[in-house]
C-alpha cells in the first residue's frame, strides 16, 4: 500500500560554519550566457552548465568553470534553427558525450537533442522535435540506461500537451512512449525521469483528475502505465515541477512553484 507524506519546511537552510564564494557573475551576456538552467555536473575537474539565454546569438551557451571560480570556457553558443536554443534542464555524461536538449530552435522550432564532447568540439544536433509526431518544448534533462535516452517534452504530440520518448545515442531509434492526455494521465511534464532499473517514474505539472498534476509510472518499452497519484491541492499540494529524488525506498521532491512542501511517496 503506498503511503503519502507531506512535509513543510523552509527552502534553505543556513550552516553558520559555512562560507559562501561566488564563482561567476552571469549577464555579460555575448560572454558568458545568463540566465543559466538546470543543475551543474561535474567531471572531476571542471563543472559545466548551460544558460538559457545570452552567448552570442542570444539564445544561450554551454560553460565550464573550475570549483573555484577561474578557467571560465564558453564551450558552445546556441544559434536556433542549426542547433538549437534556450537549452532547459541539465547535462548528462555516458563517460565520452554530454548529452542536452533545447526547448526551443531546430528545423521546427520545437527543440532539439544534441551531444558534445568536454571540450566544446564534436557538436552534433542528433534529433529535432517537431511537435504533433514527436514532441516539442522539452524541458528536463535525459537519462541514460546505457542503451537509450530518455526524456519528456512539455508539450507536442497527439493531444498537444507532451509525451514521453526514447532514442539511441547516435540519433536513430526514436520512439515515442506515451502521449499525455490530460486528465487520464496528466499533461504538460515540466521534470526529468526517474530510472529505478525496471520502470521510469515522472510527474506531470497539470493534468490528471483534478488538473492539478500527476505522479506516474510506465516501462521502458512504453507499457505498463500506471498512474500512481492524482495531486489534490490539499494536502498534498499541486502542480509540481523539477525532478524526484530516490532514496531505494521513497520519493521525493520539493513541490513549486511555491516551494512550500516536501513531498515523499512510497513505493
Amino acid at each position: 500500500m503506498k503511503k503519502i507524506i507531506t512535509l513543510f519546511a523552509f527552502l534553505f537552510y543556513l550552516n553558520i560554519n559555512a562560507q559562501y564564494t561566488k564563482l561567476a557573475d552571469f549577464g555579460s551576456s555575448a560572454i558568458n550566457g545568463s540566465l543559466p538552467t538546470g543543475s551543474l555536473i561535474s567531471d572531476g575537474t571542471f563543472l559545466y552548465g548551460m544558460t538559457w539565454q545570452g552567448g552570442t546569438s542570444g539564445v544561450g551557451n554551454i560553460f565550464k568553470i573550475l570549483p573555484n571560480g577561474t578557467g571560465y570556457v564558453d564551450l558552445f553558443n546556441f544559434t536556433g534553427t542549426a542547433n538549437g536554443s534556450k537549452p532547459l534542464g541539465s547535462l548528462i555524461s555516458d563517460g565520452t558525450f554530454f548529452y542536452g536538449m533545447c526547448s526551443g530552435g531546430g528545423t521546427t522550432n520545437g527543440g532539439t537533442i544534441f551531444k558534445i564532447m568536454p571540450n566544446g568540439t564534436s557538436f552534433t544536433k542528433l534529433f529535432d522535435f517537431n511537435g504533433t509526431v514527436s514532441g516539442g518544448s522539452p524541458s528536463g534533462s535525459l537519462i541514460y540506461d546505457s542503451t537509450f535516452l530518455y526524456g519528456m517534452t512539455n508539450l507536442g504530440g497527439t493531444y498537444n500537451k507532451g509525451v514521453i520518448f526514447k532514442i539511441k545515442k547516435n540519433g536513430t531509434g526514436f520512439i515515442k512512449l506515451l502521449d499525455f492526455d490530460g486528465t487520464t494521465n496528466g499533461s504538460n511534464p515540466t521534470g526529468s525521469l526517474l530510472y529505478d532499473g525496471t520502470f521510469l517514474y515522472g510527474m506531470t505539472f497539470s493534468g490528471g483528475a483534478n488538473n492539478l498534476g500527476t505522479i506516474f509510472k510506465i516501462d521502458t518499452s512504453g507499457t505498463n502505465y500506471t498512474k500512481l497519484l492524482d495531486f489534490t491541492g490539499a494536502p498534498d499540494a499541486m502542480n509540481p515541477r523539477g525532478d524526484f529524488f530516490y532514496d531505494g525506498t521513497f520519493l521525493s521532491i520539493l513541490i513549486s512553484p511555491t516551494v512550500t512542501a516536501l513531498f515523499i511517496l512510497t513505493l
